[in-house]
């Protein structure tokens, strides 16, 4: 009988994974640095990526009870002529990818793989991945806003405000924002109202996505890195 093979902790959820779990967080990964920005200006947080590789936001997502939902809120939609073929739809998809990256914005999970369900209740996930979580956010992504999304982040906003992020925040009341759906039109007013109060103008200039680094920066080698 042969002996299993050994697991080792993954470095995006910390617990034991198989090379296909690796696999497919460095494929998660991989999407979603192409549309990545310079300088982030809104960074939206989720709990955890779906659990199909298809379904992941940069895929783009097969699954659109987010997706779409998400990207209207943001009033980036699709245009009024249908796309025919699927290669048509994924263009569609994957312009409206580069114009949520090209106004800053970002979407990162506090996992960055799926979390089993009734692994483990959504504190003790925050408790024990929101250190790796604030590290990202200081050394590697910088934005200028964070918008945490689902209920269950709520524990998170506590300790974002301990560690000094409090003024970040994009918040529903003092909550994290709701997840959109499809057809939830109090989600998108309430949504756009939340990220357009908090969204500093330069957002909306072209090429925000493009800002040229000065030379302090390009020596210390910052930029669109993981």
């Amino acid at each position: 009988m042969g002996t299993p093979p050994t697991q080792l902790p993954c470095d995006g959820c910390g617990l034991p994974a198989s090379p296909e779990h690796i696999a497919q967080r460095l494929q998660r990964l991989e999407l979603s640095t192409r549309y990545r920005p310079v300088h982030i200006g809104i960074l939206f947080v989720s709990f955890a990526p779906p659990i199909r590789p298809e379904d992941d936001f940069y895929a783009p997502a097969e699954a659109r009870d987010f997706f779409g939902p998400f990207l209207d809120g943001l009033d980036i939609r699709r245009s009024e002529e249908k796309p025919g073929t699927a290669a048509e739809t994924l263009a569609v998809d994957q312009a409206r990818l580069a114009e949520f990256q090209h106004r800053g914005h970002y979407l990162v999970s506090l996992s960055e793989c799926p979390i089993p369900e009734n692994k483990e209740a959504p504190e003790s996930t925050i408790a024990r991945l929101a250190p790796t979580l604030i590290r990202r956010i200081r050394f590697n992504y910088k934005p200028k806003h964070i918008a945490p999304m689902g209920q269950e982040l709520l524990p998170l906003v506590d300790v974002l405000r301990a560690v000094g992020m409090g003024a970040l925040l994009i918040l529903d009341e003092g909550a994290p924002l709701p997840i959109p759906g499809p057809g939830a039109r109090e989600w998108t007013a309430l949504f756009q109202r939340a990220v357009a109060s908090m969204a500093p103008p330069e957002l909306d200039s072209p090429g925000y996505d493009r800002i040229q680094l000065t030379q302090s920066e390009s020596d210390l080698g910052a930029g669109g890195g993981t």
